[in-house]
């Protein structure tokens, strides 16, 4: 009895991974940004409201300085290791871009050999949410909010 359990359940686990797409394939295409906030903060002593949560454009800039994903708008995922960040002004950077760990880390890395890793919490066919971690004073961990606007090659 318990073999006959255990294969339905194997077969049905095996099922699901072989229908899945891989975060790879999901990742390819081009993606809107839609949302910065703060997913988790710590914010010193004091009430903490929804609003304390939203981040406005001048916080915004302040975060990403020094950071390749400064001032982009529009993600271009790729198959062929590149990312497209294009910019308000119209003008973009092209880095490479690596899927670490179980697929969950976004390495992007830079012509000047700069490195940045983003945590992937949700990939959709949709919808992507990614997290980083800021050491500004407000000190907090960073989401992301993107919508697919075009499918990958």
């Amino acid at each position: 009895m318990y073999i006959i359990v255990l294969a339905l359940l194997f077969g049905i686990v095996a099922t699901l991974l072989a229908n899945d797409t891989s975060p790879d394939l999901k990742l390819l295409g081009r993606w809107e940004e839609v949302l910065w906030k703060y997913e988790k903060l710590d914010a010193p002593g004091g009430e903490i409201s929804e609003s304390t949560f939203q981040i406005n454009d001048q916080v915004k800039q302040e975060i990403s300085k020094g950071l390749v994903i400064h001032e982009a708008e529009i993600w271009e995922v790729e198959p062929d290791g590149k990312i497209n960040l294009y910019k308000k002004n119209g003008k973009k950077d092209v880095l490479q871009w690596r899927l670490k760990g179980r697929g969950n880390i976004l390495k992007l890395s830079g012509k000047d050999n700069s490195l940045e890793h983003y945590q992937i919490q949700k990939l959709t066919a949709d919808t992507m949410e990614i997290h980083f971690n800021t050491d500004l004073q407000a000190r907090g961990i960073i989401k992301m909010k993107f919508v697919k606007i075009e499918n990958g090659k």
